[in-house]
């Protein structure tokens, strides 16, 4: 597979669309490309409540990962980019729905990208399949 390193979008989604198998081999690609970070989180609960520790657990994924630096603006292009991700993820909706996302964290060193891809579902016959992306300059 040909990825370029400045399509940090792409390789974000490649890795939060990926199976636990597929997702290793595919940090073993960008270990060959120098400056490219990746982390990867998995939030779940209630629409809720992943509501209001989404942004900081995406946050906390990224700098244990050390894909950005403990510094305000690293920190603060993860949360901006964290919330363009969660637009159509965490709806509003009369019912309370289950969630279920892989998060990824990707930055080549001037740009971050994050991407979530799950499910969300009121009822097992309801399931919706959901994606995100949020980039921003560091």
């Amino acid at each position: 597979m040909d990825i370029n390193p400045d399509r940090i979008g792409k390789i974000a989604i490649l890795t939060a669309i990926s199976s636990r198998e597929e997702e290793d081999k595919f940090k073993e690609l960008l270990s060959d490309m120098p400056g490219i970070k990746v982390a990867v989180t998995f939030i779940a609960g209630l629409r809720s409540e992943v509501g209001k520790t989404f942004v900081k657990s995406v946050v906390n994924s990224a700098l244990q990962g050390n894909v950005v630096r403990k510094a305000s603006g690293g920190v603060h292009a993860v949360i901006h980019a964290a919330i363009d991700a969660s637009q159509g993820l965490l709806l509003t909706s009369l019912a309370e729905t289950s969630v279920k996302f892989k998060v990824a964290v990707v930055s080549n060193g001037q740009w971050v990208a994050v991407a979530v891809y799950g499910e969300s579902a009121f009822h097992p016959e309801t399931n919706h399949e959901r994606m995100g992306l949020g980039i921003m300059h560091l």
